[in-house]
Order: structure tokens, then sequence, then C-alpha cells
């Protein structure tokens, strides 16, 4: 990976050095993440999976630890969903005067870890699958950012669902950035300083249980803006599980978003998670699925709503390792005025996976066809997606984006070989000369 190094890390790394009262059980992992973050450093155009996300605006901000902050009366209303048990953090700390804990399942903040009694799964699985070193490419090294949450994370959410629960009422995480009125940029510039949290979510579903999990970003007050938001989240499907997550994200229009998740599936468990974009000025969702139990089962799906100077970045990465896996994903997108989508899929099929059922579907509606200048496209959208497979009892398939021009590629890999080839036939038509002749 290309790396940025020098001043751009620097003051990262002093808010870690600055970090005190450490919970013994996180100690090494955070240690890890933060040298893998320190030795990567920030990517740059340079580097292939970050070529379409320009961070100059955020790397010229100088960054700020958001400070606490109580909430005012009927500043969550407006995002909490009626009836739900829910847990509320601002600026990336627990709120509990505006939370109400579910009941059915365990749940805790995370900066209560140090004072001990922390259920065994959240101590086990708390930064053993975002850490750093995965990314959405297997050749691209390691996630800064997911490193830099890792480290960095004050507070958090941990939900444990026993064993054979069913639980019938969503449980909502509330995460609201409040940044003090000196950060936010003015004048439509980019500001000199950013208030930047690490949201933490990790949800254990165990043996048999099914829940529903709802994660919501968003600022509180019409006026809060100039932020940086950097969160990292964790499911862990244990065999034959359910589990459903719907990811909100409303920031302020002038906001960083950079987030990271991983899903973990055990044998026949199923999870589906959905994401929905509208707010934000600069956002990155990197999702990776690892299906690492025969009959798992994964779904994601995503629609993006964008205007303005918005820009959003999705990158997906599903693994399938043992046999029998079926993965869909399917990511739509509207954007109007001169905003900008990328949506990047990845699907590794290994050599176990026999059977494997895996779709991909990427589209886009563009709303403004008038140009800002004579060379710059008003609205714009960039779809990249590829399939490995390294057997021939897999089935994989892809969709392309209704901006770009529709392409047809099957992937296989042989043993000890790469190859990249078209459909041997298509309709009575045949491949020859570099596209399909009757």
């Amino acid at each position: 990976m290309t790396v940025s190094r020098g001043p751009s890390t620097a003051p990262y790394l002093d808010l870690y050095a600055r970090r005190g009262g450490e919970a013994e059980v996180l100690l090494a992992r955070r240690q890890e993440a933060i040298e893998r973050f320190e030795a990567a450093g920030f990517p740059t155009a340079r580097d292939e999976e970050w070529r379409q996300t320009n961070l100059g605006s955020l790397l010229r901000a100088a960054p700020v630890a958001a400070s606490p902050r109580a909430l005012g009366g009927g500043e969550a209303a407006p995002f909490l969903y009626p009836d739900c048990p829910r847990m509320v953090f601002v600026n990336g700390r627990y709120a509990p005067e505006a939370s109400s804990p579910p009941k059915q399942v365990k749940a805790m903040a995370l900066a209560d870890l140090g004072a001990g009694g922390a259920p065994e799964a959240v101590v086990e699985h708390l930064g053993a699958y975002v850490s750093g070193s995965a990314s959405c490419s297997a050749d691209a090294g390691v996630h800064p950012f997911a490193a830099l949450n890792t480290g960095l994370f004050e507070d958090g959410a941990a939900i444990v669902i026993p064993d054979g629960a069913v639980v019938e009422q969503p449980l909502q995480v509330l995460w609201l950035s409040a940044p003090a009125s000196g950060t936010q940029a003015a004048g439509g510039k980019a500001p000199a300083a950013v208030e930047v949290s690490f949201p933490r979510l990790l949800v254990v579903a165990g043996e048999n249980s099914q829940a529903s999990v709802i994660e919501t970003f968003a600022a509180a007050g019409p006026g809060a803006g100039g932020y940086f938001v950097c969160p990292a989240a964790e499911f862990v499907c244990g065999a034959g599980s359910v589990l459903h997550h719907t990811r909100l994200q409303a920031d302020a229009t002038d906001a960083f978003h950079l987030g990271f998740q991983h899903a973990h599936l055990e044998r026949s468990s199923s999870f589906d998670s959905s994401s929905l974009v509208f707010g934000g000025g600069l956002v990155r969702n990197d999702t990776t699925g690892s299906l690492d139990g025969e009959g798992a089962d994964c779904t994601l799906d995503g629609l993006y709503v964008v205007a303005g100077a918005q820009f959003v970045d999705n990158h997906m990465r599903v693994e399938h390792r043992q046999p029998h896996t079926t993965s869909h994903q399917l990511y739509k997108g509207v954007l109007d005025d001169r905003a900008r989508s990328v949506f990047n899929g990845r699907i590794y099929v290994h050599q176990a996976a026999q059977k494997t059922d895996a779709k991909q579907t990427n589209r886009n509606l563009l709303l403004s066809n008038s140009r800002s200048s004579p060379t710059t496209c008003a609205a714009r959208t960039v779809r990249r997606s590829a399939a490995w497979m390294r057997t021939r009892s897999s089935t994989c398939g892809r969709a392309a984006s209704a901006a770009s021009r529709p392409t047809e590629c099957s992937s296989t890999r042989s043993p000890g070989n790469w190859s990249r080839r078209p459909p041997t036939s298509r309709s009575g038509r045949t491949w020859r000369g570099g596209c399909w002749r009757a």
C-alpha cells in the first residue's frame, strides 16, 4: 500500500499517546492496531483501493478529540424509534440518561470493561476481526481507519444475544455527533480542525438466536458540522443464528465519515445488512463478510441518495470459505448536482467452498446532466467489481451499473494459475475478435 508518512499521522498518534486508564483486556490489541496504523500511514491516490477517494481535505485538518457533552432536551428524539430498547452515544460516549438498554440480551458500554464482569464473548471477540489487519482487498494490506478506530475508541456498545434467544423488538444504537462550534467549517471551506470520534460496536449472536440491530449516525442539531466520524463494527453470527442489521447514516453534509464493518458467519447462520446513506460530505464504507461455516448466508444491500458536492464510496468484499455458502449484494444510488459515488465489490471463493452461490448488483440513477465546468460532469459514478473463483462448481454473477456500459465477464482460477476469459457462448453467438458475433 502507498502510504502517507509524516505530519498527517502525527496528530493521531499524539491522541493515542495521551490516552490513560486503559482496560487490561484491550492493551495488547490496541497496541498492535496502532503499530499497524503507524507503519502503514494514510493511503494516497496512488493506492489502488483509495485512488477514487480524496482524503486531502480531511488530512489537512488538525484532529481534536471530541469532548464529552450532555444531551439537551429532545436532541435525540428525532432519531429514536418508539418502543425500541436503545443505547445512545454522544461524541462516541455512552449517554445513560437517554438510553434504555435491552433486558433480553446482555448489553454494556465498552468504557466499563475496566471495571470487570464483561461477558466472555466480549473479551474473546472485541478487536478479533476489526484491528486493521483486514481490508476490502486481499492484496490491499492494512486498513488504516479500522486500525485507527481499534487504537483510539474510548467507548462503544457490546451486545451479546444468548443462545436460543429470539428478540422480537429491534435494538437501536444511536451515535450522535455534537461538535463544538469552533471546529465547524465556515463559508463552505474545509475546516482547520475537526472533532473526531471513534464509535465501536460489537454484536455477538449466540447459536440459534434471532435479533435485529439498527445503527443510526446523526448530528445533534441543524448547525452541527465539520466533524469526523470513524466507526467500526464487528458482527459474530453463531451456528444457526439469524442477525438483521440496518445502518442509517444521516450525518451533516460537511462531515467526514469513514467506517469499517466485518461480519463473521459460522455454520448455517444468516446475516443481512442494509446500509442507507443520506448525509456526509466525504463518506466511505468498507464492508467485509467471511462465510466460515457450511451453509452460511450473507446479504449486503445498500442505498445512497446524495446531492450537491457529496461523495460516497462503498467497498465490499465477501469471502466464501466453506461449501454451500450464499451471498447476495445489491447496491443502488441516486445522484444529483455535482455528487459522486464509487462502488467496488469483490467476491472471493476459496478452494473448499464448493457449491457456492454469489451475486452482486450495482445500479445508479443520475438526476443531473448539467456540467459544472467544460470538463467535469455534474454527477458521476464509478463502478468496479470483480469475482475471483477457484472452483468450477461455484456460481457467481454480477450486474453492471446503469450509469456505465454493461460488461460480461467470467473469472476462473485453476490451481496455480489465474485466468480471465469471456463466456464461450451466448444465445447462439460466440466470442471472436473481442466481441460477440453471430
